[in-house]
């Protein structure tokens, strides 16, 4: 064994461990099971990395974040680790040749899914190897009632049995008390160490402001920015639209969602993490292990879902300990629309039994069969023929897989999606030539707007049934029309696969699960409600409501919030405009960033952060290029 402090200084640089990661790390090296829960940016990954690097045998490690995989493989191949990652799309002769190389190679970490781990040619050749430690990462995934459920978390335990003598350290940003309790007792941990971090983000600054042209406020922030910033939006059109709105005004962006293929990813967000664009505009598909230091805005221009969403995804700006901003952009429309997306269309257990029984139908499932059958799903078809509401379908859809009834694949709910890359004129001179691709891509013009400016979703059945054509006519032209580089395409054949985890017993199936969708919907309710609660609240300090949420009690206003502002009597004391007045006097013919200013000064660092903030706030300051701070 390793002394620790060397590990950290020889592999990452640090001479010095963060609040709590040294008391998980020997609790994990004592081999106790340790549960770690520290807030986005807290320095997770080295609370399991450095013990796993101090003992003998290797880590596995369990996530549900492929990006973050394929970061911290590569992160750690950077620092001379030997890491690798089990990631999908591999073939059975390299599946094998990965694991031989885990079990002989010396390789200290193996990073796999929980989907992965279900391989019984997997769990084989974990059997063989000298695990030192099993890490959870995102492990409030396993409690039914945590933010971002996975039945396939349920099957972790595995690692228990196949190692019971091996430590587990289950890691989560994002878990209330009743989440936690439930992760530890899923898990099945041991009498577990727990460590909390104070939610607190000391440098980041929570504002919430109701506005009708949100557009117009987010380009105050980011024309002001000299960092990165993140904006999110709630669908893939919007990020789209907003990223040519803010290109337009100067502000240079680019987009980011589930649609958009591997290779376009990885060159997005190289451009945004170079800083050859500043702005990243995105859905919730993008930022989950995504560890850009710089960021010094993240702004919601719709609102989110829940609470431990909105946490974590506020909490990828100022990682880098610099003061940072997330904005919280609403109007009337949107507490409207969240109302119906998330509330009003829950599905009741008499809705799921209604579905589930004509999902049986639909695929022609007889009763007390179906077990472990895979098919080919077309939602749209599915809601055509049984004349069902789209959003309560998918609702109850999302519910069944969570309850563990079904289990849908991961390209649920992705669309088809097409864009015409040549004039007008040319296309029609295009269609003169082929008649069906002429019948084929009028229509489309006629049904689809914006297909010459973006990728616009498109219905394949509802392109079939207007042209006459079969589905098989529309697809082999639209691949022609690819081809031909007349169209740029992604298509989608289906709409998922959809596999049933249970024989069909129709309403039996639901009773026994009927009690937890009534509370599935209680929770979703209940996180919406906390969403709007923390909207309406203008007088307590944001980081307080915040925090409270996750169980933690403060009375200490951060101070640098909407909220918090000079017209406060805590903000308007003495000794802040004490402060005001040596930081003016130390800017006068210096630049200096926020670290030498603290230092500098014999204050409490949070303190002089809020200082600055208010100053920035009004305007006495300007922060450089160099994050240094100036007198205009």
């Amino acid at each position: 064994m390793t002394n620790v402090h060397d590990i950290l200084e020889k592999y990452w640089g640090y001479t010095s461990f963060r609040p709590k990661q040294e008391d998980i790390i020997n609790s994990v090296i004592n081999g106790r099971d340790t549960v770690a829960l520290l807030p986005t940016g807290g320095g997770k990954s080295i609370c399991f990395q450095v013990p796993a690097m101090a003992m003998e045998g290797i880590c596995i490690v369990v996530s549900p974040l492929v990006a973050l995989m394929g970061d911290q493989v590569n992160s750690l191949k950077e620092r001379g680790i030997k890491a690798l990652n089990l990631t999908g799309g591999i073939s059975f002769s390299e599946l094998n040749t990965l694991l031989d190389n885990a079990l002989y190679g010396k390789y200290k970490f193996l990073y796999l899914s929980p989907e992965r781990l279900q391989q019984e040619v997997v769990q084989n050749y974990i059997r063989q190897m000298n695990v030192n430690l099993i890490a959870i990462d995102e492990a409030h995934c396993i409690s039914q009632w945590g933010n971002d459920f996975r039945p396939a978390y349920k099957n972790i335990t595995i690692l228990r049995e196949i190692h019971p003598l091996t430590p587990i350290i289950a890691l989560t940003a994002t878990a209330t008390t009743e989440v936690l309790k439930d992760t530890i007792a899923e898990l099945k941990l041991e009498q577990p160490e727990i460590f909390k971090n104070s939610f607190v983000r000391k440098n980041l600054s929570y504002q919430v402001y109701k506005e009708e042209d949100k557009l117009y406020k987010a380009e105050q922030f980011l024309k002001s920015n000299t960092g990165s910033a993140i904006v999110y939006v709630r669908n893939r059109k919007g990020t789209i639209e907003i990223s040519e709105q803010l290109n337009s005004l100067g502000i240079t962006a680019t987009y980011y969602h589930g649609g958009v293929s591997t290779k376009e990813k990885a060159k997005k967000l190289q451009s945004w993490r170079r800083g050859e664009v500043s702005t990243m505009v995105a859905t919730n598909a993008f930022g989950m292990g995504i560890d850009q230091p710089n960021v010094r805005y993240v702004i919601h221009l719709q609102i989110p879902e829940s609470i431990e969403s909105y946490f974590q995804e506020a909490g990828r700006a100022g990682r880098d300990g610099k003061l940072a901003t997330a904005v919280l952009l609403y109007n009337d429309s949107d507490k409207i629309q969240v109302q119906k997306q998330f509330i009003e269309s829950l599905p009741s257990a008499a809705d799921l039994k209604k579905i589930y029984r004509k999902l049986n139908n639909f695929f022609q499932i007889s009763y007390g069969e179906g077990e472990f059958t895979k098919h080919n799903f077309e939602f749209s078809e599915f809601c055509k023929t049984y004349n069902i509401n789209p959003l309560l379908a998918y609702n109850a859809l999302n519910n069944l897989d969570r309850l563990g009834i079904i289990q849908l694949s991961q390209e649920f709910g992705r669309k088809s999606t097409i864009q015409f890359l040549i004039s007008s004129e040319r296309l029609l001179s295009y269609f003169d030539k082929d008649i069906t691709s002429s019948i084929i891509g009028k229509t489309i013009l006629r049904i689809y707007g914006g297909v010459f400016e973006m990728p616009t979703s498109i219905n394949l059945e509802l392109i079939s049934s207007k042209t006459g054509q079969s589905i098989d006519t529309v697809i082999s032209t639209l691949k022609k029309l690819e081809r031909d580089q007349v169209v740029e395409l992604s298509l989608q054949i289906t709409d998922a696969t959809l596999t049933f985890l249970v024989p069909r017993e129709d309403d039996k199936t639901i009773n026994v699960i009927s009690r937890d969708v009534e509370a599935l919907n209680r929770k979703k309710t209940a996180q919406v409600n906390s969403v709007l609660n923390y909207i309406s609240d203008t007088k307590t300090c944001r980081s307080v409501q915040l925090v409270k949420y996750f169980g933690e009690t403060t009375s200490e206003e951060c101070g640098i919030c909407s909220n918090c502002n000079l017209s406060s009597p805590q903000a308007s004391n003495k000794e802040l405009k004490n402060i005001a007045v040596q930081i003016l006097a130390l800017l006068e013919g210096n630049d200096l960033s926020s670290r030498e200013i603290t230092e500098k000064l014999t204050f409490a660092e949070d303190t002089v952060l809020k200082v600055i903030r208010i100053l920035l706030d009004a305007e006495k300051i300007k922060v450089s290029t160099k994050n240094e701070y100036y007198i205009p």
